[in-house]
């Protein structure tokens, strides 16, 4: 597996980056044989120190896990999103290790994705500020899919085609901590 180390606002010593790849390679290796990649990025913010950790699981079902914590200690930082990570690893062991590819996750709509200034003083209902648009792809899945894509990749909100009934769906996380899911008419 590759694994990659950066600091951002701070320079990463050899033992950090020694101790973080030993500790990834240990988690990942669990549950994934062929993991391809894992990122993980520190960024040094007044006294707190955040980590990310983006993984490439490699099993051809484009699933990337995010993972990310804050402490004031660098390492503690690292570990603790390492073992969000790893939670969320165990939570789908059994739906991540099936290599079986479904029909359904090879299917995408194109769409555009844009980025809206919310401060922007000239918001128009129809034309409002856009800072950044992107080509993305929807997929189609099964709602199940769908929770754990939106959990693994550590999304507020996830829009998706039901793979059931061909209508596009969203499910996003409620403030009291529940997932909501939106079923199309159409």
């Amino acid at each position: 597996m590759q694994i990659q180390v950066s600091g951002q606002h701070m320079s990463i010593g050899e033992s950090l980056s020694i101790y973080t790849k030993e500790r990834i390679q240990d988690v990942v290796s669990k549950y994934f044989e062929h993991a391809v990649s894992a990122n993980i990025h520190f960024v040094k913010q007044s006294y707190l120190h955040l980590c990310d950790i983006l993984v490439n699981e490699g099993t051809g079902r484009h699933m990337v896990i995010k993972s990310s914590a804050e402490c004031n200690d660098v390492y503690s930082s690292f570990d603790q999103a390492l073992v969000k990570l790893e939670k969320q690893l165990r939570k789908y062991k059994s739906r991540i290790k099936d290599h079986t590819k479904s029909k359904t996750s090879e299917v995408y709509v194109d769409a555009v994705k844009y980025v809206i200034n919310p401060h922007s003083e000239e918001i128009v209902a129809d034309n409002p500020v856009t800072i950044a648009e992107a080509p993305h792809k929807i997929g189609s899945y099964s709602v199940a899919e769908a929770i754990m894509k939106m959990d693994l990749e550590n999304l507020p909100a996830l829009m998706f085609k039901n793979a059931a009934t061909e209508r596009m769906n969203v499910v996003y996380y409620r403030k009291d901590g529940n997932i909501a899911w939106v079923d199309s008419r159409e």
